[in-house]
């Protein structure tokens, strides 16, 4: 998500924030759960994923799956004494935002609110708001305030973007939105950047590891993530890290790209590394040639199908590390269609819809993650993310160890949960502003 921020603005929502951290250097591992949203595999929310993009303590978490595999949440506190929330992952976007008890609109009745008054740390603040869009149209506008944040054994003040409009009908079990941006020259609007700043970390650097699931319920585990460190138990090897270019967080050159046996050209590619992002956003040409390697893929008005069942495998390289994404998973099997032909599945390589026929940057998302081990360092000024190959027993030379090994780590096991019904919004279409 593109987040259209004036540095005033964040200069002065910086001021109004007292970093204050309960803890330091620990690591502390959080649970993820998931969310899959069908209505939203297209792409036509990836086109406007990718605009809006444009325009120490380590805590690992555990995360939950929820609809195999679109939207990746963990739980959240916010306030003293602490209200409980559960919020989705994004690498995508530097805000971190719930519904208010004064919300209003349709949105508001299907997520857990929160009530700044029932805090004694809850600081309302008056240097503008927030206005965030959907592919749908419907959308949140809110309000900012400083309050104390709870994540794992985390604790720690930061800036909350608090939801006083709520059209967004996302499901009943997601209540709002974790913004894992970092600015390396910006305020404290993102959680990292308090984080880095009151020295909250062992490590400045957040280690996730998405679990892919075959669960046929709503919800299920989604994996983790750590914060501070790394969790040696869900890698093998080393981490192989690329340094992020400078002015675009969270993105990194592209190395290589292979198809089966044939390479594609890359040159000068960078890519957003998203974990707001379900599938792959290319450029048209691009995704032509992915898919004239792929026997029987067919290109249609809602983007390329392919055999739901293959064995043409796709690898991305960064720097020197090769990640694959299995063809099963190239092939979105939630998307399966029984054809004449057989069973079709939508492809996870799209590429912009509309006007759009060039794009600056790649999405690359969950399609991606899910297949590696993956960590965004924030130590220095020049930040860098890095991958390992999924297993158990990696090394930790390049950050300290997080759950799974002896270091002092806290992990959380949250239980799974049913939605009942799915809502036409994704998170992989949302848009912020500065009011």
């Amino acid at each position: 998500m593109y987040i259209l921020h004036s540095s005033p603005l964040l200069l002065a929502l910086s001021a109004a924030v007292m970093t204050a951290v309960s803890a330091v250097n620990t690591v502390s591992t959080v649970p993820i759960k998931t969310l899959r949203n069908p209505k939203h595999l297209n792409a036509n929310s990836l086109t406007r994923r990718y605009f809006q993009k444009r325009d120490g303590v380590s805590s690992s978490s555990p995360l939950t799956n929820i609809e195999n595999d679109v939207i990746y949440t963990v739980p959240l506190q916010l306030g003293t004494p602490p209200q409980s929330f559960n919020v989705a992952i994004d690498t995508g976007s530097p805000i971190t935002w719930i519904s208010s008890s004064n919300c209003t609109g349709s949105g508001c009745d299907n997520s857990t609110r929160f009530d700044c008054s029932a805090s004694s740390t809850c600081k309302p603040i008056s240097n503008g708001g927030f206005n965030a869009s959907y592919v749908s149209g419907q959308g949140v506008i809110g309000n900012y305030a400083s309050e104390t944040f709870t994540l794992g054994s985390l604790k720690f003040t930061g800036v909350a973007g608090l939801v006083t409009e709520n059209d967004a009908q996302f499901p009943a079990d997601v209540d709002g939105l974790m913004g894992l941006w970092y600015y390396a020259a910006e305020g404290d609007v993102p959680i990292l950047n308090v984080l880095q700043s009151s020295a909250a970390l062992v490590n400045n650097m957040i280690g996730i590891w998405l679990e892919t699931s075959t669960a046929t319920t709503n919800t299920a585990p989604g994996g983790e993530i750590t914060f501070g460190g790394v969790d040696t138990s869900r890698y093998s090897g080393n981490i192989t890290y690329v340094d992020c270019v400078s002015d675009r967080p969270w993105t990194i050159p592209v190395s290589g790209l292979t198809v089966g046996n044939t390479s594609i050209s890359v040159t000068g590619v960078t890519a957003a590394i998203d974990t707001g992002t379900t599938a792959l956003l290319v450029p048209e040409t691009v995704a032509n040639a992915i898919h004239a390697v792929i026997p029987g893929a067919v290109n249609t008005d809602q983007g390329w199908f392919i055999p739901c069942s293959g064995n043409t495998n796709t690898t991305f390289q960064f720097g020197t590390f090769k990640g694959v994404i299995p063809y099963s998973m190239l092939a979105i099997q939630s998307t399966a269609q029984n054809t004449d032909q057989g069973n079709f599945c939508l492809s996870a390589a799209m590429y912009p819809t509309g006007e759009t026929e060039t794009i600056e940057q790649w999405l690359v998302g969950d399609a991606f993650l899910k297949n590696v081990y993956s960590v965004f360092d924030f130590s220095s000024s020049t930040t860098r993310i890095g991958f390992a190959q999924l297993g158990s027993g990696g090394t930790s030379s390049n950050g300290t160890v997080g759950s799974g090994s002896t270091a002092n780590a806290a992990t959380w096991t949250i239980p799974s949960t049913t939605v009942m019904a799915l809502q036409a919004l994704s998170v992989v279409s949302i848009l912020f502003a500065a009011l």
